[in-house]
């Protein structure tokens, strides 16, 4: 039973280092979630700023070529302001003239406008570019770790795993089925006893009990968590030691 008990405390202490080495691996891909969701963004500001100076650009083009269809119109009116015979063709075509001057006038000066408004825009949008440049090579970087983290984490893994069983193979299949499902139901299967008290829930336990436990002639459960129970002062010279609490 001694045996039997090594083999359960050292079954337990791998358990519970592959739970550690499992929640690790989860945790790790999360630690990168905050800087993700910053990249993710700062790449929406740089693309609406991108969109929006494309979308200006385009307004200009069209500003620029209304500004030179009104420059023609200009020249046909001058043309026919000179070809007027009376006062009054010569009136009209003036205004026309001064119509046209003042609606190139005004777009180019919305243009110019425009044009500081994109430089201005230009400025923000490179430094931002620069922010994103290096938000990305800082996740990177930090998916580059967390994958060798990973790949560390794995191998560890699948060492305990190998570890495990070969564990199990030493143990008999009832005794491995009841630490399973105390395991799963409890967290931890195997506690000490500790001057008569369960270590796992902390009540006394009866006297004839702790005689049992004394003479390892069967592995006994605890009457109020069910955990398995081992004398501690009679296994701490041996190899195998494990977790001495339980929640």
């Amino acid at each position: 039973m001694k045996q039997q008990l090594l083999l359960l405390r050292e079954l337990q202490e791998l358990d519970a280092k592959a739970q550690e080495v499992r929640q690790a691996m989860e945790a790790l891909p999360e630690k990168l979630a905050p800087a993700k969701r910053d990249l993710a963004r700062l790449e929406a500001m740089l693309q609406q700023e991108q969109d929006h100076i494309a979308d200006t650009e385009k307004w200009r083009a069209e500003q620029e070529e209304l500004i030179r269809r009104e420059e023609e119109a200009l020249k046909k009116a001058k043309t026919k302001l000179q070809a007027t015979k009376n006062a009054r063709d010569f009136a009209a075509a003036s205004r026309e003239i001064d119509n046209k001057k003042r609606a190139i006038s005004e777009r180019e000066e919305e243009v110019l406008k425009v044009i500081e408004a994109l430089d201005a825009t230009r400025k923000t949008m490179e430094a931002h570019e620069k922010d994103v440049d290096t938000l990305r090579q800082q996740v990177a970087g930090e998916e580059a770790r967390i994958t060798e983290r990973l790949a560390e984490l794995q191998g560890r893994l699948a060492e305990e795993t190998a570890d495990r069983g070969r564990i199990v193979e030493q143990v008999p299949p009832q005794l491995l089925k009841r630490y399973e499902r105390i395991r799963k139901s409890r967290g931890i299967a195997v506690v000490p006893v500790k001057g008569g008290i369960c270590n796992g829930c902390h009540v006394s336990l009866p006297p004839q009990l702790n005689n049992l436990l004394a003479r390892f002639e069967s592995i006994e459960s605890c009457p109020q968590c069910y955990r398995l129970l081992y004398r501690i002062e009679l296994l701490d010279d041996l190899p195998g030691a494990g977790p001495d609490q339980a929640d």
